[in-house]
């Protein structure tokens, strides 16, 4: 049970250092995110492994969570990231503008 609060604790922390660090920078936010979405699903397997190999089924347990808890991480601050990113300005023509539009 400790270690389950532990790990949770940690990934929220991360997150929250990497929230603080990406701070009006949508980029940075986008780069992050993919760059741990990648390295979450590299490793994945790995950690679920070693996990179950040393504490058994509970280990299992605290992994996926874990594993859920970096994966809802890492999408939330790509969606973040892509949705605060500059919009491109399109410049519209009216009327007063141009007159020879009509």
């Amino acid at each position: 049970m400790w270690m389950m609060m532990g790990t949770l604790g940690l990934v929220a922390c991360v997150w929250l250092t990497f929230g603080w660090y990406t701070i009006g920078n949508a980029k940075r936010r986008v780069k992050g995110g993919l760059f741990s979405l990648s390295l979450i699903c590299l490793f994945a397997p790995l950690l679920l492994v070693k996990l179950g190999e040393q504490y058994g089924f509970f280990g299992v347990q605290i992994g996926l969570i874990t594993l859920f808890g970096l994966l809802a991480g890492a999408f939330f601050f790509v969606a973040l990231g892509w949705t605060g990113r500059p919009a491109k300005v399109r410049k519209v023509r009216t009327l007063s503008e141009d007159p020879d539009l009509f």
